[in-house]
């Protein structure tokens, strides 16, 4: 289990939301700190993905690589906050590459210790799950967002069309 993370400030992160302290620890038990240095990526587009990651210091940003190579910065990640979910809940390969945006450490979450919570209390693995699902819905909707005010500004540049 990660060494120097009180339980109590776990337990105020969202994806431990509503979590009972036995199922937080019990999650922990099996997790690690993962470091990176700044400009040093958690992981890479396409790669297969069997967990998650929970900011705990530092600061990270996901980012996408456009067909002419160009990498875009979609969102930042900041402590307390969770990144590479998606893998977990959609089984798909990673959708973007997550890069360290300054010294960042960050406790992994496999998929194998969802697993034991599924096996000690279904009840909190369908919650963690939620809260997961919560998180990225939020995500969805700023994505949307950012989508419109991408479009309104194409338009009133003077470029009439979407693709």
């Amino acid at each position: 289990m990660p060494e120097n993370i009180p339980i109590h400030r776990l337990k105020d992160m969202p994806v431990f939301g509503g979590l009972r302290e036995d199922i937080v620890k019990l999650i922990l038990e099996g997790s690690h700190y993962v470091e990176r240095e700044a400009g040093e990526p958690f992981f890479l587009e396409g790669e297969r993905g069997d967990s998650s990651f929970i900011v705990e210091s530092g600061s990270a940003a996901l980012f996408k690589v456009s067909s002419s190579g160009e990498q875009y910065k979609i969102r930042a990640f900041l402590p307390g906050e969770c990144f590479g979910a998606m893998a977990l809940l959609g089984v798909y390969p990673r959708s973007g590459i997550v890069k360290a945006m300054e010294p960042c450490r960050a406790v992994e979450i496999k998929a194998d210790q969802l697993f034991s919570v599924y096996q000690a209390d279904p009840e909190q693995y369908v919650l963690i799950f939620m809260n997961m699902a919560r998180d990225l819905s939020r995500r969805l909707r700023d994505t949307d967002d950012q989508l419109v005010e991408c479009l309104e500004e194409r338009l009133q540049s003077g470029l009439k069309t979407i693709p």
